[in-house]
């Protein structure tokens, strides 16, 4: 890194972002930072390796039940800056970055060839409604609607709707945005509702809203932090399936064509199977499952942190089968994975670490505290049983 940017962000700062323990204009600065070039984002991979490293190599295992479900109820937004553990973590640094992964080849690292497989980055591409597609990997672009609303987009992965004050138009006009396997971004709607849309997911929405109503269709998982309106109810469509938002923030996962989860975080929301169904109402810290198949839902407490999780950039699984977690692996890291021995896929994992590690840092974890062996061939993920 140049010197000029390690006088502006210390690496004890990006150690503190990377274990979420900064706030307000910190926050905000190291994300600027971050975003003002590919060697900012390098070193700081760098850095979010020596923080899994250095917590790996103090807890020989996070397997364990009691302090796993401790660390997923932790108090949102605590601050617990312990000097003592970045100090000791950058004079690590000072190794692993000068020397190596040494630290790899002496332990039970998972069997790996030369490719490297990074996790996801902010990418997608977006169909307007005049049909074109756009690449949304490009830096800080706008392009005009037919009906005169800006669409802008940045390279941090976020999108934004600015509609004019008299549409060009009365049309309603839509468009889809599409993020591939191995990427992320967020929507900000016409109407000021924030969506993060996970890897391979899809969400058509119109460029502005009707008077009466606001309503989006989505394929894959998303997070919403939708605006309150009290004269425009916003409801989001998987097939006949419907869900009706009161101003709230909930977690919607349609991966499986099967079923349907949604998780709420705050507020209100009612969902039914079809319009013929009567609504089920839930409430924060609930989840619930619609069968696509029978119309059946159920509604049960939970907690919600290990659903959404993947918002805040980690990977959490509770008590999570070894199957779903690959499942979450081939979309985020954009790979396949092929069961050697079937019964593996019933191994079960507690763990929380952060989405924006390198492949071989989750492997390696999911190795050392299971009979799994993982083996990379390209982009295909081999497990055998050890």
């Amino acid at each position: 890194m140049k010197k000029e940017s390690q006088e502006i962000i210390s690496e004890e700062r990006l150690l503190a972002y990377f274990h979420q323990e900064l706030e307000g204009e910190e926050r905000k600065a190291v994300e600027n930072w971050l975003s003002a070039s590919e060697e900012h984002r390098k070193f700081y991979r760098q850095i979010c390796r020596v923080g899994l490293w250095y917590r790996w190599s103090q807890k020989e295992s996070l397997i364990d039940e009691t302090h796993a479900l401790k660390r997923l109820r932790r108090i949102k937004g605590r601050r617990a800056l312990v000097r003592w553990r970045y100090a000791a973590a950058v004079a690590v640094l000072l190794v692993v970055v000068g020397g190596g992964w040494w630290w790899h080849s002496r332990n039970e690292a998972p069997v790996m060839v030369a490719t490297e497989v990074l996790p996801g980055s902010p990418k997608a591409r977006l169909l307007l409604s005049t049909g074109e597609y756009i690449d949304l990997s490009q830096d800080n672009v706008a392009v005009k609607e037919q009906n005169g609303t800006m669409v802008q987009w940045d390279s941090v992965g976020k999108i934004r709707y600015q509609p004019t004050l008299q549409s060009e138009t009365p049309a309603l006009l839509r468009n889809r945005i599409e993020v591939p396997r191995g990427g992320e971004f967020q929507v900000l709607l016409a109407d000021g509702t924030r969506i993060w849309l996970n890897a391979d997911t899809e969400l058509e929405y119109p460029v502005e809203f009707a008077d009466h109503l606001r309503e989006v269709r989505l394929r894959g998982e998303a997070y919403f932090e939708v605006q309150k309106d009290s004269t425009r109810p916003f409801v989001v469509r998987v097939g006949d399936y419907s869900l009706q938002v009161y101003g709230t923030e909930f977690n919607m996962n349609t991966y499986d064509t099967t079923h349907l989860e949604v998780v709420l975080v705050r507020g209100c929301i009612g969902f039914k199977t079809d319009e013929l169904a009567p609504e089920v109402k839930m409430h924060p810290c609930q989840v619930g499952i619609a069968n696509l198949e029978n119309g059946e839902t159920r509604v049960f407490d939970a907690d919600v942190y290990p659903y959404v999780a993947w918002k805040d950039n980690n990977m959490v699984f509770v008590n999570e089968r070894l199957e779903s977690i690959m499942q979450k692996v081939e979309r985020w890291y954009d790979v396949e994975v092929f069961f050697a021995d079937e019964k593996l896929k019933e191994l079960r994992f507690y763990g929380d670490i952060k989405r924006y590690a390198e492949i071989r840092e989750l492997l390696l974890y999911l190795e050392r505290t299971s009979r799994a062996r993982f083996q990379i061939d390209g982009r295909t993920i081999v497990i055998h049983a050890k």
